[in-house]
């Protein structure tokens, strides 16, 4: 499905409000193990529907306008309907948890451990959505621009741009684990990148 050890990888978390209505968040989640760790903020919604134990649904997208709709619910009238068994639609799959009490804390977050106990896959082949690899092809693509814009003395606009790679590696450094193929693009970017500069 797309999961590394060790990586955060994004997701569409569903959770059981007090009053037992369904709750979708975006959440980072990470595989540890044969585990799933999910660290939301102690002031969110979703920190006090797992604080209460019991079932969660973590659910894969690639759908830009998901992770939208679920992060801005006050904003974005329409909303993904969740079905009874906690199957967000339009996700490419969902893994039903069992989620222990919070385990640690980190810092302004809270640290949960989530057991999957079954897996359901729509028609598409489910790929989590992973900011560190986005981030990776987000830098490759500026990077061509990058060389372009120095070769043609563009440096103002060459520069812009490597602040915005800059900003991809801070990503994949901090969501990615390293040995992974993202750590290894940012490093080999920021290989090439001196060279292409353009000096007054």
């Amino acid at each position: 499905m797309g999961f590394t050890q060790g990586a955060v990888v994004e997701t569409i978390l569903v959770t059981v409000n007090s009053d037992g209505s369904f709750n979708a968040a975006p959440m980072g989640v990470r595989l540890m193990g044969r585990h799933l760790g999910l660290s939301p903020y102690r002031t969110s919604a979703t920190y006090a529907n797992l604080m209460r134990g019991g079932r969660a649904s973590i659910n894969t997208t690639l759908d830009p306008l998901l992770f939208l709709a679920t992060a801005f619910k006050d904003e974005i009238e329409d909303q993904p309907h969740v079905e009874p068994d906690m199957r967000l639609m339009g996700a490419d799959s969902t893994i039903i948890v069992e989620v222990k009490q919070e385990s640690s804390t980190l810092g302004e977050r809270g640290l949960f451990t989530a057991t999957p106990v079954k897996i359901t896959v729509g028609e598409a082949y489910p790929t989590v959505f992973s900011r560190g690899r986005n981030q990776a092809v987000e830098a490759v693509i500026h990077a061509t621009r990058v060389k372009a814009f120095s070769e043609q003395g563009r440096r103002g606009e060459a520069e812009a741009l490597i602040r915005k790679i800059d900003e991809c590696t801070a990503t994949v450094r901090r969501v990615s684990p390293q040995g992974s193929p993202e750590h290894a693009v940012v490093d080999k970017l920021e290989d090439m990148i001196p060279s292409w500069r353009v000096t007054a």
